[in-house]
């Protein structure tokens, strides 16, 4: 094979990653807490579409517990959507790391 060609099939390869990084960022996560509390939808570009909370957090004597919950549910939902783009990506480039470039 000869650099030319190879060139082109790494340009080719670059534009199939640019498409489906922009179907991933598009792409709607839904999410919730384990106990179902919090829930709400995640865009692949780890951006809030949707959150809902149970009134039952609401209280001010529950602040403590809200923000952790809160904290836990959205570190986990950006740890999927992450996990699911570096999986997609990395299928379609043959197994070649796509980390840096997400």
């Amino acid at each position: 094979m000869n650099f030319s060609q190879l060139m082109k099939q790494a340009q080719q390869m670059q534009n199939r990653v640019n498409k489906q990084k922009k179907i991933l960022d598009e792409r709607e996560y839904p999410f919730e807490s384990q106990e179902k509390l919090i829930y709400g939808v995640m865009k692949g570009t780890l951006e809030l579409a949707d959150l809902h909370i149970d009134s039952s957090l609401l209280g001010n004597e529950n602040k403590d517990d809200l923000e952790a919950l809160l904290v836990a549910t959205l570190n986990q939902a950006m740890k999927n959507v992450t996990k699911e783009r570096e999986d997609t990506l990395n299928k379609l480039t043959n197994g070649v790391d796509v980390s840096s470039i997400l």
